[in-house]
């Protein structure tokens, strides 16, 4: 496993090629979502020393990852994961959005101002949509790829083609274009909170070295 960011480590501590820690990152993935904490793992042999060292520190990071609430570590498999089955992954994604749904409402109420982002709603939708747009952008674990939908009249074409959902163009900003920037700004709080275990580790082992 390298230490370049949080994100790759966090996607590496789950991606192997031997069957027992997939298996070990499957199990504990799917306690998360039952609401328990996934317990570091470590195998029993391994053929050579570069296997130790990757399994050494992808259980560094899993425990990290297990200190996190729930509702978090869900999120953050979300985002960096691999995709392990179209189940597992689907709830992840509502787990997700979810919690990034209820954030954005909470921050909302904060500031005083009365928008519901509840389970079907438009505000729910478009939450859905920045989710996918940030998850795209953070994928690969360097969080450098580009938004793909950037454009306000692609992420409206989007929702309406995947979720029947439409939004009026006029006055973008001021009904939407706010809204989608502060969902945007509460992701990265949660990814931080998400990856600020994994980058403690990781800031242990490079001071080691």
């Amino acid at each position: 496993m390298k230490l370049f960011s949080a994100r790759l480590a966090w996607h590496d501590a789950f991606y192997t090629p031997w069957d027992s820690v997939m298996h070990h990152g499957l199990e504990g993935a799917k306690l998360a979502m039952r609401g328990f904490v996934a317990n570091e793992t470590r195998p029993e042999r391994w053929e050579n020393l570069g296997k130790t060292a990757h399994m050494a520190l992808a259980g560094r990071v899993q425990h990290a990852i297990s200190s996190l609430p729930p509702m978090y570590q869900v999120f953050g498999h979300h985002l960096y994961a691999p995709v392990v089955d179209t189940p597992t992954s689907n709830n992840w994604e509502e787990a997700a959005v979810a919690l990034l749904a209820g954030a954005v409402e909470l921050e909302l109420e904060r500031r005083g101002q009365k928008r519901l982002c509840d389970f079907g709603s438009r505000e729910w939708y478009v939450a859905r949509g920045v989710l996918t747009r940030y998850r795209h952008m953070v994928q690969g674990g360097m969080g450098a790829n580009p938004d793909p939908m950037s454009d306000p009249w692609v992420f409206r074409a989007w929702l309406a083609d995947k979720h029947g959902v439409e939004l009026d163009s006029r006055n973008w900003a001021r009904q939407w274009g706010w809204l989608v920037q502060l969902m945007f700004d509460q992701a990265g709080i949660i990814d931080g909170m998400c990856l600020r275990p994994v980058g403690r580790v990781l800031s242990e082992e490079r001071e080691a070295a």
